[in-house]
C-alpha cells in the first residue's frame, strides 16, 4: 500500500466566471488562467461542512433513526504561503487571485485598492501530481475571508482563509449532485505545463522600511504582522439550494500589530504618545510597510486612519519590548475606501 505524500501537491487557483459553476466548456473544465500556487508542505487544509441533521422523533425507543444531510459549504486554510513578487515593476504576483478577492477587484497598474461592490470568485484545484488513483480535490465559489502577512520571518509569507461553495473529489465524483459538480461532467484534469513567476524574498532585509506617523521603525521592530478581515460572506440560507448561492460584503477591517525595542528616541516616544491619546478620527496616523529592496521584487502597503491601541512594555532578557496591540486602519472620510492600498514592485 502506498501513502499519499504532501510533497506531491500541486495547488492551482483560478478566477471563476459564475458563482455556482467552474469555468467550463460543455462540462469540461476550462483551465485557462489557472495559476500554480507555491505553498509549503503540510499547510493546505480543505474542509467540507456537510453535517447530517438529527431526526430525533419519538419511536418507542431511545435510539434515533437516521437523519438527512443538511446545508453544505466548505472552508480552506493555507498557512505560510510565500508572498513572491513577480519580478517586474507594477506586475501582479502569482497570488493575484487571492488579492483580487481581498480587494474586490484586479489591480490597476500594479496597485490594489478596495472596491465595495464587486466580488471576484476563486476556484481551487489540488492534485497529487503523478499519483494514479489519488484523491484529488476541487473547490468552487471561494472568497477570501481573512489574510495575514507576516514580516521579519525567514521568507515573506501570508496565511489565507477562504469560505467556499463546496469541495468535491475525484474518487466520489459520481456520488455528488449536479450543484456540487458545479457545471462539470467529469472531474477536472490537472494542467500539464504550469508556470510560476518570480523568486521568494526574505521577510527582512536592508532597504525594508516601516514608517509610522512619519517616523522610521524598521531598525527597532522585531515582530510585525498585518491582517485584512475582508468582510466577504456567502449567502447560504435560501429555500431553493443546499449550497451557497452568491458572495456579499460586510464591513472590512485592516489591522497591524508590532513589537519594537524600547529606547529613548523621539520616534518611539511619539508613537507612545499617539498610543496614549484618545483619538476621534481627526487625529489618526498613517503607516507604510515596504518589503523587498529591489525594483520589481518588493511590495508596499499604505495604511491610513490608524488609531493606535494602548501600548504595553515587557522585559525580554537584556532589552525591553514595547508592544503595540492590534490597531486598526480606517477610511479617511465618509464613503471612502482608502484604509489600505498595496503596490506591487
Amino acid at each position: 500500500m502506498a501513502y499519499t505524500s504532501p510533497r506531491l501537491i500541486r495547488l492551482f487557483s483560478q478566477i471563476q466566471s459564475a458563482y455556482t459553476a467552474f469555468n467550463n466548456t460543455s462540462g469540461t473544465w476550462t483551465s485557462t488562467g489557472a495559476q500554480l500556487i507555491r505553498i509549503d508542505q503540510g499547510t493546505l487544509d480543505i474542509r467540507r461542512n456537510a453535517p447530517y441533521s438529527r431526526f430525533p422523533v419519538v419511536t418507542g425507543s431511545r435510539s434515533e433513526l437516521a437523519g438527512i444531510r443538511g446545508r453544505k459549504n466548505c472552508s480552506v486554510s493555507i498557512r505560510g504561503v510565500p508572498l513572491i513578487p513577480y519580478g517586474t515593476t507594477l506586475t501582479v504576483p502569482d497570488t493575484d487571485h487571492f488579492w483580487q478577492s481581498v480587494f474586490g477587484g484586479a489591480a490597476a497598474a500594479g496597485v490594489y485598492s478596495f472596491a465595495d461592490t464587486t466580488f471576484p470568485i476563486i476556484s481551487l484545484f489540488a492534485y497529487y501530481h503523478g499519483v494514479t488513483g489519488a484523491t484529488n480535490r476541487a473547490v468552487w465559489g471561494c472568497v477570501v475571508t481573512r489574510v495575514t502577512v507576516h514580516f521579519n520571518t525567514t521568507f515573506l509569507t501570508m496565511d489565507i482563509d477562504l469560505m467556499g461553495g463546496y469541495a468535491i473529489d475525484s474518487i466520489g465524483w459520481s456520488a455528488f449532485d449536479t450543484q456540487a459538480q458545479a457545471g462539470l461532467s467529469t472531474f477536472p484534469t490537472e494542467p500539464s505545463a504550469p508556470t510560476v513567476n518570480g523568486y521568494p524574498i526574505a521577510g527582512f532585509g536592508n532597504g525594508y522600511t516601516l514608517t509610522l506617523h512619519s517616523n522610521t521603525f524598521e531598525l527597532k521592530t522585531r515582530v510585525l504582522s498585518m491582517t485584512i478581515e475582508t468582510g466577504n460572506e456567502l449567502v447560504q440560507d435560501v429555500y431553493g439550494s443546499a449550497y451557497p448561492i452568491a458572495p456579499v460584503g460586510n464591513a472590512r477591517r485592516v489591522s497591524f500589530a508590532l513589537s519594537t525595542i524600547d529606547d529613548q528616541s523621539s520616534a518611539l516616544n511619539d508613537l507612545k504618545t499617539q498610543s496614549d491619546t484618545d483619538m476621534n478620527g481627526s487625529d489618526t496616523i498613517t503607516a507604510s510597510i515596504v518589503a523587498g529592496n529591489t525594483t520589481g521584487n518588493k511590495f508596499t502597503w499604505a495604511l491610513s486612519g490608524i488609531e493606535p491601541n494602548a501600548f504595553n512594555m515587557r522585559d525580554e532578557g537584556a532589552i525591553v519590548m514595547v508592544e503595540l496591540p492590534t490597531s486598526y486602519a480606517h477610511a479617511s472620510a465618509v464613503g471612502a475606501s482608502d484604509d489600505m492600498t498595496m503596490t506591487c514592485g
